[in-house]
């Protein structure tokens, strides 16, 4: 008798990611070496999120961005999202050291939105520079506080001023 593993799925029909076949329960069958206990998965991406606690610049991938609140992976990370950890766009950046003006979202996307802002004049359309709308910017003088995504980014620019150009 010949056993498979997977079920066998006739052409053109479904299969999610746990296995079921569109419309009929069936069990993907896995090796026992390959089964991992939940409680593992949720361990490692404890230790990922440590990890991007500690440098937040990581989190932002290029098809991906990872809330660092919950470790979900999104292609933005909407107010919606947000709300559900209770936090605000402001918040979460000041929260985990992001620049005041880093998009919330993918590489990808934010190339895609960048372009298109390009293409349609969006900059040509906007008429107020916040400069000469807001006066109390023009009093503080460019101060500003400086997130910890900038503080890392120009750590790294100095140690790599530093490290010599020839090889020894």
């Amino acid at each position: 008798m010949f056993v498979t593993s997977a079920p066998v799925v006739p052409p053109r029909t479904a299969v999610d990611p746990s296995g079921h076949v569109a419309g009929r329960a069936t069990k993907l069958q896995h090796p026992p070496a390959t089964r991992r206990p939940i409680a593992l998965s949720a361990a490692r991406r404890r230790a990922e999120l440590a990890g991007l606690l500690a440098d937040p610049r990581q989190a932002v991938q290029h098809d991906s961005i990872r809330c660092l609140v919950c470790g979900a992976q999104f292609r933005q990370l909407t107010n919606t999202h947000l709300r559900a950890h209770r936090l605000t766009a402001g918040e979460y950046k000041r929260r985990f050291g992001y620049n005041r003006g880093r998009p919330l979202m993918c590489r990808a996307l934010h190339d895609l939105y960048a372009s298109r802002a390009v293409e349609t004049g969006l900059a040509a359309q906007i008429r107020q520079r916040p400069i000469l709308v807001r006066p109390e910017l023009r009093r503080r003088g460019g101060a500003r506080e400086i997130a910890l995504e900038e503080l890392l980014t120009r750590r790294e620019v100095r140690e790599r001023a530093r490290k010599p150009t020839f090889p020894i």
